[in-house]
C-alpha cells in the first residue's frame, strides 16, 4: 500500500513538471494553456534584441515599419534569463529554448541562453582605383568628459572606445570618413588623429563650423596621401552657434593621383525622443532636409563641381517623409537599392536604416558598391567592453557605418 501510495506521488511530481515541446505558434496561439509550464520551443528562433535582463527573439529578423512599410510584424516574444549579453548578439541563433511560461506572455528561465554565432562581418578592402569613403556616427565622441551627453562616460570607457574605434577605421580603409557625433571644435578630432596617425602623419581632419564646444557635431577625417581637401567646408547656416541641431556641412575633395573631384555632404538631424514615435521631432527634421537641399546647390557652386555625395546620420527610416523628400528632390537612395533586406541600426528588436548615403545622377553612376558594415548594431552596448576587457573593434558606436566605394571619372 505504501509503495502504491509513493509511485502515485512520484508519477504526480513528473507529470507535474514535465516538460512540453511546443511551436512558438501554438504558445501564442493560447497562453493560457501553457501558463507557469515549462516547455521546449521547438521553433529555431533568432535574437532581434538584447536589454537588462531580457532577449527579445522571433523566428527572423525583425524590421521597423517605417524601413519596410509593411505593417504586419513577425510573431516575437521576450526571454527574461540571465545572459551575459556582451556575448549574445543580434542575429545569433537559438535553436531550442526551455523556458517556463509566465502570465503576461513571457518566458522565463533562471539559465544563460545557448546561442549559434553568426559569423562578424568581413569587410574586403576596395579594390585598385577605387575610393572609399565612409559615413559613421561614432556615438557622442568627446575629449572634454563631464559635458553634454558625456557625463556617465568616464576615461577608462572613452580610452577603450578610442580603440575600438581606431581598430575599426584601420579595417575600413577609407581615404575620407564623413563622423557624426565628433565634438565641435578641434579637441576631439585631434584626439582621435592622435591615436589614428600614430606612427605617421597620414589623416588630417576638417571640423564642421559650429561655435559650441560642448555639443555634438561633426567632422572629416581623410587620407593625405590619397586626397586633399579644397575650399572651405560650407554650412547650411549661416548663424551656427544657434542651429546646432542641424549639423549639415559640406566639403569637397580631390584625388591626389588623378585631380578628379567630388563634393560630400555630412548631416545629422534631429532624433526622435526614445518612445515617441514617428511625429516626433518630425517638424525640426524636415527643417533640417530642407536646409540640406538648399545647401546642396550652393555647395555646387561654391566648390566648382557637380558630383555630390549624401552621407550621415538621418534619424529617419526609409518611409519616412524626410527621406522620401530627398528622393523626390532627384538623389537617388542607394542603400535601399543595393541592399535591400539590410540595416543600419537596431532599436527595441526592430532593424532599419538611420544611416544614409544618397547621390546625384552624376555621382551615382560613379558609385560601384554601397553597403553597412555590421560592426556595431549587432553588439551589446559600449561601456560592457570595459568590464570584458575587449580591445576588439566591435560596438564601437550604436550605429554600424556605411561603406561606399566609387570610382571618380
Amino acid at each position: 500500500m505504501r509503495k502504491s501510495v509513493f509511485f502515485f506521488i512520484l508519477c504526480l511530481a513528473l507529470s507535474t513538471h514535465a516538460v512540453e515541446r511546443v511551436s512558438l505558434e501554438t504558445l501564442q496561439s493560447d497562453w493560457s494553456n501553457y501558463r507557469n509550464r515549462d516547455i521546449v520551443l521547438t521553433t529555431p528562433l533568432v535574437v532581434c534584441g538584447s536589454f537588462y535582463d531580457s532577449l527579445i527573439l522571433a523566428p527572423t529578423r525583425l524590421f521597423t515599419p517605417d524601413e519596410t512599410g509593411e505593417k504586419e510584424q513577425p510573431s516575437r516574444i521576450i526571454v527574461h534569463c540571465r545572459n551575459n549579453y556582451y556575448r549574445v548578439r543580434t542575429g545569433d541563433v537559438v535553436p531550442r529554448l526551455k523556458a517556463r511560461v509566465t502570465g503576461d506572455g513571457h518566458l522565463l528561465t533562471g539559465k544563460t541562453i545557448s546561442t549559434r554565432h553568426t559569423k562578424p562581418d568581413r569587410l574586403p578592402r576596395p579594390k585598385k582605383g577605387e575610393l572609399r569613403i565612409v559615413g559613421a556616427n561614432i556615438e557622442n565622441y568627446f575629449a572634454d568628459l563631464g559635458g553634454y551627453a558625456t557625463r556617465r562616460t568616464t576615461p577608462a570607457q572613452q580610452a577603450v572606445k578610442t580603440q575600438k574605434l581606431v581598430r575599426a577605421m584601420k579595417k575600413m580603409h577609407a581615404d575620407i570618413f564623413a563622423l557624426c557625433e565628433m565634438q565641435v571644435g578641434t579637441k576631439g578630432p585631434e584626439m582621435l588623429l592622435t591615436a589614428l596617425n600614430k606612427g605617421h602623419d597620414r589623416y588630417a581632419f576638417i571640423s564642421m563650423p559650429l561655435a559650441d564646444a560642448d555639443r555634438i557635431g561633426g567632422c572629416f577625417i581623410y587620407n593625405k596621401e590619397r586626397v586633399r581637401a579644397y575650399g572651405q567646408p560650407l554650412s547650411a547656416y549661416r548663424d551656427t552657434a544657434n542651429h546646432y541641431h542641424a549639423r549639415i556641412f559640406a566639403q569637397a575633395f580631390e584625388e591626389t593621383a588623378t585631380g578628379r573631384r567630388l563634393i560630400v555632404s555630412l548631416s545629422h538631424l534631429k532624433s526622435k525622443r526614445a518612445g515617441r514615435g514617428y511625429d516626433d521631432t518630425q517638424l525640426k527634421r524636415m527643417a533640417n532636409t530642407d536646409s540640406l537641399l538648399a545647401l546642396l546647390p550652393r555647395a555646387v557652386q561654391h566648390f566648382g563641381d557637380s558630383d555630390l555625395l549624401l552621407l550621415g546620420d538621418f534619424n529617419c527610416y526609409t518611409q519616412e517623409l524626410p527621406i522620401q523628400t530627398v528622393v523626390r528632390a532627384g538623389y537617388a537612395d542607394l542603400l535601399p537599392h543595393g541592399t535591400p533586406s539590410d540595416y543600419s541600426y537596431n532599436f527595441k528588436g526592430e532593424a532599419g536604416y538611420l544611416d544614409r548615403c544618397f547621390a546625384n545622377p552624376s555621382m551615382a553612376g560613379q558609385v560601384i558598391r554601397v553597403r553597412p558594415w555590421h560592426v556595431n548594431a549587432d553588439w551589446y552596448y559600449t561601456h560592457g567592453a570595459v568590464k570584458q576587457k575587449d580591445r576588439s573593434e566591435h560596438r564601437y558606436s550604436d550605429h554600424d557605418p556605411i561603406i561606399v566605394d566609387i570610382q571618380l571619372r
